[in-house]
């Protein structure tokens, strides 16, 4: 997609989608409703009815993002929009353009390797996972007021997952590894605003999985000898990784989606240890679209729901620990 002379490594129907995603993951509840049509992406309009229409009157056009509201007469540019849906509100959109910056880099035409035109075998293999060295991670080491104003406090906790801080971007840091501790990259969150960095195309682990098999590790691999692990019975599968880090601070191991669900994160929660499965995603729209797909897609769990007072807490990360324990439980 090209905006303003500025190519981007996805068309207008993908970066959408992601910005539908990362709106949902901060618990901003725009863009609910998206459709696509010939030449536009329609959405809910965030420009009036607080975004809560139920037919979308905002079309994006595909071929240069530019946004227009049939109903309110609203015309936008796409960064723009980014920025108002984010309430970071300037007059070119310059939150909306570090966004897709950020999410939707490509490379530049000088910087292009010539192409390839072998198409052997060897190169019709996936491309190699490379992943974020311990140098770089080293970097982001450091302590910061905003996991304790998010009530992020056990250091016991901030050490397992590797929490730290990035000087550059003025984020904390969420190292998301595979099962084997190797980390794929860092999802990012601004200590200012809601923005919430996540690579775009980037697969989606579960987050909190290989942390589940560290803390269940229970002997050690010496001459063959094999792993003891020694998994909790239960795993309360949230929708954000702040809302996983707070369930693991209250004592019960958690993992998050980050989303709605993948389908590599339902097969990684089929293949769970755990016997049961209790659903603890935000109890708005998204939220229970989410335990719906997992109930759709999970096999062989039992599988649970926590329902709590939506005038006590929003998300698990709103609760006290006592509020949290006292949660009622529904098959």
């Amino acid at each position: 997609m090209v905006i303003n002379d500025l190519t981007f490594n996805a068309d207008c129907s993908t970066i959408v989608t992601e910005l539908a995603q990362q709106l949902a993951i901060n618990k901003i509840p725009l863009l609910q409703t998206i459709q696509d049509s010939s030449e536009d992406i329609m959405i809910a309009c965030p420009y009036h009815k607080d975004g809560q229409e139920k037919r979308p009157s905002m079309g994006i056009r595909k071929s240069d993002g530019m946004c227009h509201c049939f109903a309110c007469n609203t015309v936008v540019t796409l960064p723009q929009l980014i920025s108002h849906c984010f309430g970071e509100e300037s007059e070119i959109g310059a939150f909306g353009w570090n966004w897709l910056l950020k999410n939707f880099l490509t490379v530049s035409v000088e910087e292009r390797k010539d192409i390839d035109l072998d198409f052997s075998r060897e190169h019709s293999k996936k491309e190699e996972q490379t992943y974020v060295s311990e140098e770089e991670l080293d970097g982001y080491r450091w302590t910061h007021p905003y996991w304790a104003k998010r009530k992020i406090t056990d250091e016991h906790i901030i050490e397992l997952f590797d929490l730290g801080y990035d000087k550059e971007t003025d984020c904390i840091t969420m190292p998301v590894r595979d099962v084997s501790g190797k980390c794929l990259f860092v999802a990012r969150r601004s200590v200012k605003t809601k923005f919430f960095n996540y690579p775009a195309g980037a697969e989606k682990p579960l987050y909190g999985l290989y942390e589940l098999y560290k803390t269940a590790r229970k002997d050690f691999d010496l001459i063959g000898k094999p792993f003891i692990y020694d998994f909790p019975d239960e795993l309360i599968v949230c929708e954000s990784m702040i809302d996983a880090l707070t369930a693991w601070q209250f004592g019960k191991p958690a993992v998050a989606l980050n989303g709605l669900g993948t389908q590599l994160q339902f097969k990684q929660l089929s293949e769970m240890p755990c016997r049961k499965l209790i659903l603890a995603t935000d109890a708005d729209g998204p939220g229970m679209q989410a335990r719906e797909r997992i109930r759709k897609n999970v096999k062989n769990k039992i599988i649970s729901e926590y329902v709590w007072d939506l005038s006590v807490a929003k998300d698990i990360n709103d609760m006290s620990k006592e509020y949290f324990d006292s949660l009622e439980e529904i098959l």
